[in-house]
């Protein structure tokens, strides 16, 4: 590789990363629609698996502010309202459900995942099972984007 491709995709690479922590705080910005477009500049398989998984820990990054935020709303006494404490009732000794649907909401987007990190945070979900369940799913997510033009193309015969 010489050096003016490698520079290239440093800074797609980095531009990727970037890009999709302000897509995880403002949803706004689309993480996929940020992805598929770095990933048409790429050619090797190898940097596009690097891309997604650049990409998917920008997010998780940026998941990590938003879930923050969510824990220290659920902290208030505004927050400690009636609905807050029942879903706390109810995922305190269902985690695993809480996990799932993370992890769905994360590799299939519905319900969406900024609403679930919220949430997650706001009812005190562990983190480090959150962490895991989010970046499972977006790797998941993001890796089958990233391939899935190459795939088309290639039914298609181009």
């Amino acid at each position: 590789m010489n050096a003016q491709l490698a520079t290239t995709t440093a800074w797609i690479l980095s531009s990727g990363f970037g890009l999709s922590i302000v897509s995880a705080i403002l949803p706004w910005f689309n993480a996929e629609v940020i992805l598929l477009s770095l990933a048409a500049l790429l050619r090797s398989p190898f940097d596009l698996v690097v891309l997604a998984l650049v990409v998917t820990a920008g997010q998780m990054v940026g998941k990590c502010v938003v879930y923050w935020a969510g824990f220290q709303a659920g902290k208030l006494k505004v927050a400690r309202n009636g609905r807050v404490e029942r879903w706390r009732a109810r995922l305190g000794g269902r985690q695993l459900r809480a996990v799932g649907l993370v992890f769905l909401s994360s590799a299939v987007g519905i319900p969406p995942l900024y609403l679930t990190t919220l949430a997650a945070g706001t009812v005190g979900m562990a983190f480090p099972r959150f962490l895991g369940a989010a970046a499972g799913g977006r790797v998941i997510r993001f890796g089958a984007l990233v391939f899935c033009p190459r795939l088309v193309m290639g039914l298609l015969g181009r």
